[in-house]
């Protein structure tokens, strides 16, 4: 492996607890088609892999086997446009996390965060939560673009910005950022303080997570600067 020159961190659970404003659009719309709405327990059961495949399950979670494709179109417009507009109720910035930002790049090393969210409402978080950080790029879900863990959509973004893969770490919280990190061969470095449970990633074959933004501190540091 190469010396690590840039550092891509996921959104949701990674650096912002997004959790609750993304269960407020998600039950906006199950109350709109008269559909059970969800608790905080499942909705981080249904995040990970983009909102149309948070929608769908939330869908199947709630309805069970009732057919609602044809609306689904309309559902997946209605949750998008409310969660631009509702994405800062609740969202906070992880404890420690603008602090680790700043002591890699102090040390030369670039930052980035790659996103299933919408990339427009990425970049707003980003920019309001950590408006101190100079991230090298934002990137996140993108018309007709597949969805991260696609090893061509991380390899297509690392070449834009001149990174090689063994150039990289990632940090997330599941086992989709995992297998990200894995598609790439890259290290990854998998917390537990975000979305899912150190159960839930022992079961994805995650045996190392990071149980705190200290201790990835301390991991990512090992790693980079020992």
């Amino acid at each position: 492996m190469g010396k690590i020159k840039l550092v891509v961190f996921d959104l949701d659970g990674t650096i912002l607890d997004t959790l609750e404003d993304i269960r407020g659009s998600i039950n906006y719309v199950l109350k709109c088609y008269d559909i059970p709405i969800a608790s905080k327990d499942d909705v981080r059961g249904y995040v990970g892999n983009g909102f149309a495949n948070a929608l769908k399950a939330a869908i199947a979670d709630k309805c069970g086997s009732v057919d609602i494709s044809d609306e689904f179109p309309q559902m997946l417009a209605l949750l998008r446009r409310h969660y631009s507009d509702n994405a800062m109720h609740y969202t906070t910035p992880y404890p420690g996390m603008e602090g680790l930002f700043s002591s890699l790049i102090g040390r030369g090393v670039k930052v980035g965060v790659l996103t299933n969210k919408d990339e427009s409402v990425a970049k707003k978080l980003c920019a309001a939560y950590y408006p101190r950080i100079p991230f090298l790029f934002v990137e996140g879900k993108k018309e007709n673009r597949a969805l991260k863990p696609d090893a061509a959509l991380s390899l297509s973004i690392l070449d834009h910005y001149g990174f090689s893969s063994d150039e990289v770490a990632i940090v997330g919280d599941s086992d989709v950022d995992y297998r990200t990190a894995e598609n790439i061969k890259a290290p990854s470095f998998i917390v537990s303080y975000g979305f899912r449970s150190v159960k839930e990633l022992g079961e994805k074959g995650i045996g190392k997570v990071f149980p705190s933004v200290s201790a990835l501190k301390d991991g990512l540091e090992k790693l980079l600067f020992v």
